[in-house]
């Protein structure tokens, strides 16, 4: 009796045994993913490097993730990455299989020096006046990247830089006008024109700074009156002034771009009441100042452009704000009109 009881014991561990390990049972997960690449030998700056995956696992890769090296990233079994500099870089690759699990593989890429296509600078030559500001504007292209840096020589010592920029010549004359510019592989392209800076007529204005000062010339008897047309401007603090020996200084308008259309303004004796009678051979001397301004907007020389002749003139002023913009200066800020009326 006691043989068939340990019969029955070793039968019983024995069934025991084949139900766990045999294949009914719950196979455990395999384990961490491979992750293989091999490493590009062609990479050039400013084009494609290729990359692909050729990881393994026991089951499948469930997501694929790159780190270039130079701060940029991409998932995927293949990806590419444009550098920007010759270097080595340490890309690493990372995947992550169906049970979570992951593995990484980092190789160096030595990335060289490709081809840069220099970029093409160009402009067109504005119409300028001594005294004036003139507006510049590049037209500069890079076939194969794009354009960092403008820089505009003006062939007086000054220099700006910018896209669109204006600039005031103090005197008439030829200048050389360079543009340099600089695409993003640090390529130069430069463009000269010879400029002929036109004289400033008699009634023309002349800019200094932050000030704009304007004659007109009075061929008769007359009082005069200054009237606003239009005005499209934001800054503030601009005025019109008028300054006559043995009249005083008065301020015509203060903040041009907060006035209205229409309003009008006499120009007085020194009373600051009567209205002034100017004799025939005598100026009416106008000065334009602009009122300080921070930097935004940004801000650079005012001009005022006159047309007529007496006894009606029209002044284009731009206020130089919004300097830098396309378009600029458009020299219609405010549009003032002088008129002369004859007096008894």
């Amino acid at each position: 009796m006691r043989s068939i009881r340990l019969l029955a014991a070793a039968t019983f561990i024995l069934a025991l045994g084949t139900g766990c390990g045999g294949d009914g049972g719950n196979v455990q997960p395999g384990g961490n993913p491979v992750a293989s690449f091999t490493a590009p030998t062609n990479c050039t700056t400013g084009a494609a490097c290729a990359f692909t995956s050729t990881s393994t696992d026991d089951g499948t890769i469930a997501a694929t993730e790159w780190t270039f090296g130079d701060g940029n990233t991409a998932q995927g079994t293949t990806a590419s990455n444009i550098y920007g500099a010759a270097n080595t870089y340490q890309v690493t690759l990372k995947v992550t299989d169906n049970d979570g699990l992951t593995g990484t593989v980092t190789h160096p890429v030595t990335v060289a020096a490709g081809t840069n296509t220099p970029p093409v600078a160009e402009f067109d030559l504005p119409a300028c006046t001594a005294g004036t500001p003139c507006g510049f504007h590049s037209g500069a292209s890079d076939a194969d990247g794009t354009i960092a840096t403008t820089h505009w020589d003006f062939g007086d010592t000054g220099s700006e830089d910018g896209i669109d920029v204006t600039h005031t010549y103090a005197a008439s004359g030829t200048y050389n006008v360079v543009l340099t510019v600089t695409d993003n592989g640090g390529a130069p392209g430069t463009a000269t024109h010879a400029l002929t800076v036109s004289p400033a007529a008699s009634q023309d204005c002349t800019t200094s700074g932050r000030t704009v000062d304007c004659t007109l010339g009075i061929t008769q008897k007359a009082t005069v009156k200054i009237t606003i047309i239009s005005q499209d401007c934001e800054l503030a603090g601009d005025k019109l002034t008028i300054n006559i020996a043995g009249q005083g200084e008065q301020t015509a308008f203060f903040n041009l771009c907060n006035r209205n259309p229409g309003e009008e303004y006499v120009v007085k004796d020194g009373t600051g009441v009567t209205p002034l009678v100017f004799q025939p051979g005598t100026t009416l001397p106008l000065r334009f100042s602009q009122g300080p301004q921070g930097t935004n907007p940004p801000v650079s020389d005012p001009g005022v452009r006159i047309t007529g002749s007496y006894p009606n003139w029209t002044l284009n002023i731009d206020d130089g704000g919004a300097a830098g913009t396309a378009g600029e200066p458009d020299f219609n800020d405010v549009v003032l009109s002088v008129q002369a009326t004859p007096a008894p």
